[in-house]
């Protein structure tokens, strides 16, 4: 049964995703914890387009997570950090939902440093209260600023955020 479930969600993986682009290595890494759940040890970081072994999901995938193999580590991932590109399962880049303004500190009325054209990739420095809300701390053609976390999402990602 769990080699089905495992068969099932890289099938799923590869026909729901679209294909995305390599993102530079250093770029919005995932988080690979020692268990499914954000209160387990952070063991490492997986760059944004690093190629993963998917091992295992837990069902319903929404708000789920993914054993994954890196490199020597085998740790877990949120599910929704996952994406595809060709074959493969990756680690999905961040980019911007629509246009978004890069500020100097996190604040409505912040000054704008740039605007970030819709789809554009990002390097998420931190955010703290995770893509789609808050504030996020940003890189972006060589500048550093915020973004309203709203404006960011996973592209590719094969579960929605």
């Amino acid at each position: 049964m769990r080699n089905m479930l495992i068969a099932a969600t890289v099938g799923l993986v590869a026909f729901l995703a679209q294909d995305i682009a390599q993102a530079t290595p250093a770029q919005s890494p995932a988080e690979l914890r020692a268990g499914p759940g954000m209160s387990w040890k952070k063991i490492g970081q997986i760059p944004a387009g690093a190629d993963v072994e998917a091992l295992s999901c837990n069902e319903g995938w929404t708000h789920s997570w993914c054993q994954v193999r890196y490199g020597s580590k085998t740790g877990w991932v949120n599910a929704p950090v996952l994406g595809t590109s060709r074959s493969e399962v990756v680690i999905a880049p961040v980019v911007t939902t629509n246009a978004a303004s890069l500020k100097k500190r996190a604040s409505m009325f912040s000054r704008v440093i740039e605007t970030i054209p819709g789809g554009e990739k990002v390097d998420v420095l931190g955010c703290p209260h995770g893509l789609g809300s808050g504030w996020c701390h940003v890189s972006y053609n060589g500048k550093t600023g915020f973004v309203r976390g709203g404006l960011l999402k996973r592209q590719g990602s094969v579960v929605p955020q």
